[in-house]
Parts: C-alpha cells; structure tokens; sequence
C-alpha cells in the first residue's frame, strides 16, 4: 500500500514539474517576444522622456555644453506672457475642439449601429477625414479658407461676405478648431460603435417587451453600458487635443498676432527656431503633467461612486 502511494507521489512530482518547465518555457518565449517591442519603446519612448526631464534643468542651445541651472527654466516660464498665452490657446483648443466630438460621434455611431442603405459606404465616406495624413488635411483646409475658397463661396450664396478665416486673430483659432472637431469626430465614432455592438441585444429586447421607449432604452440601457468606453473617449479625446501641433503649424505657423501657437507649436519654435532646448524641455515636463493630471481628473470624476 505504501509503496503504491510513493509511486503515486513521485508520478504527481514528475506532472508538477513538467508543467512548470513547459510554463516557464510558454513564459520565456512570451518575454522574448516582448523584448523587442519594449526595447524600441523604452529607447524611442522613454529614453527621450527622460532626457527631456534632465534637459529641462539646465542651459542648452544644442551648440554650448548644457549648463545645469536647477529651476530657473520653470520658474522663468511662469513670468514668460508668451509661455501663459500659449497655455491658454492650448486650452481654449482643447475644451472646444473636445467637447462637440463627444456628443457627435456617440450620435454618428448610434446612428450607423441602425440598419441603413448603403451603410458600409457611407461609414467608410465619413471615416475617410481619419486616414488623411494631417499635413494633405491642412493643404487641403488652407484652400478651402482662402478668400475666394469653397467656404466663403458657399457663404456667400447666402448673402455672408467673405470670412478672413486665417488671417484674422478672432477667427483663427475657430477655423483650426473647426479641423480638429471634423477629424476626431469620425475616428471615436468607431470606438463608440464598437462599444454599442458589443451591449448584448437580450437587454434591448426586454426592454422592448415592457413597453419602454427608444429615449428610454437610450438613457437606462446603452449610455449606463458604454461608461467605459466613454471614458476612455473622453480621456483619448483630451490627450490628443492637448498634443495638437501639424495642423497650427502648417496653416498659421502660430499666427496671426500668436492667435493659433498651441502650446506644442511654442515648445518647437522654442527648441529650433529660438534653439533654447533647456525652456523648450520644461514646457514639454509642463504639457506632460498637465497632460497626466487632466487624465487622472477625468478618470477620477467618471469613476466617482462606483467600487
């Protein structure tokens, strides 16, 4: 009896350790295939962030060795009126450009979740804004603002005169705006569509049964189930916004009278045209914890309540 059971423990140690060899095994070949990936990350990613962080306490102008001058840069971007306007633009950019994408790609993705004529066509026409590279976008944009551009001739079909759109500081900024909300929109619509074909059809169909309205299966069924990837819309959509910088640079180059020079815009005209890398460096620690915090805010305002 003894001896069956010994042969019955050495038989599970032999089990026990073969699955941890081919576990280990699994997980040694798994690592090997991330090396690479995080290798690029961490020297194309991360190494620069870094230097970034190191280069924003010091003097650089990429021809002298940095000298290292502590704080000075952050404290001299607080007293710097540019540095502020900067600031600004970049949040009046983000708040407007943000706050219409969300409301119209939940609409065009409720809407293209519906059974339509010509549905895959006109999904992929509104997607088509997404796939265009930014700098044909802002070519493309800069013609149609032109005096004599396809804007300004539909508006005056009704009677509206000509719009400055580019050269004059009050419209400006809503005219690169304006671009912002046309591309972002079609690209979190997709998300949001993921998001609705993933609820299960049962609750929809229940709800159905009882008598309830399409406003109120809308409101107590899809906007409760697409929390999470309204989160993660509104988290996306802010991060992008904050990070905005071929559009400006290509179609005002800041301007006119710095209406347009987004924070981005300023840290590269800072870094090469000013070759002051050291303030260009802590601008950039500026948008990363400016970044960081209006991302946690959101994450920490949506999640409220829940466990």
């Amino acid at each position: 009896m003894s001896s069956a059971v010994q042969a019955q423990s050495m038989m599970l140690k032999r089990r026990l350790r073969l699955h941890m060899g081919t576990a280990a095994k699994q997980a040694a070949f798994g690592y090997a295939i991330l090396l690479p990936t995080l290798a690029i990350l961490f020297v194309f990613r991360f190494l620069p962030m870094i230097e970034a962080f190191v280069i924003s306490f010091s003097k650089f102008d990429l021809i002298h060795p940095a000298q290292f001058v502590g704080f000075a840069n952050f404290v001299d971007l607080i007293h710097d009126p540019l540095f502020r306007n900067s600031a600004k633009i970049s949040l009046i950019y983000v708040v407007f450009s943000v706050l219409p994408v969300w409301p119209l790609s939940l609409g065009l993705a409720v809407l293209f979740n519906q059974s339509l004529f010509l549905k895959n066509v006109l999904r992929s026409a509104v997607f088509m804004p997404v796939v265009m590279p930014a700098v044909v976008m802002a070519v493309v944009w800069t013609f149609m603002y032109q005096q004599d551009g396809v804007l300004n001739t539909a508006l005056g079909w009704f009677g509206i005169d000509p719009v400055p759109w580019l050269r004059s500081s009050s419209s400006a900024l809503p005219a690169v705006i304006l671009i912002g909300i046309w591309r972002a929109t079609p690209y979190y619509m997709v998300i949001f569509l993921a998001g609705l074909q993933a609820i299960p059809t049962e609750y929809y169909e229940a709800a159905e049964i009882d008598g309830a309205s399409r406003w109120a299966m809308f409101r107590d069924i899809t906007l409760p189930l697409l929390k999470p990837t309204t989160l993660l819309v509104m988290v996306m959509t802010v991060i992008v916004a904050m990070k905005v910088f071929a559009v400006p640079m290509i179609m005002t180059g800041g301007g006119p009278s710095d209406s347009t020079r987004v924070l981005p815009l300023f840290i590269y005209q800072t870094a090469f045209e000013f070759f002051d890398m050291g303030r260009a460096a802590a601008m950039s620690v500026f948008l990363f914890v400016a970044v960081m915090l209006f991302s946690v805010a959101q994450i920490r305002i949506f999640t409220r309540g829940e466990e």
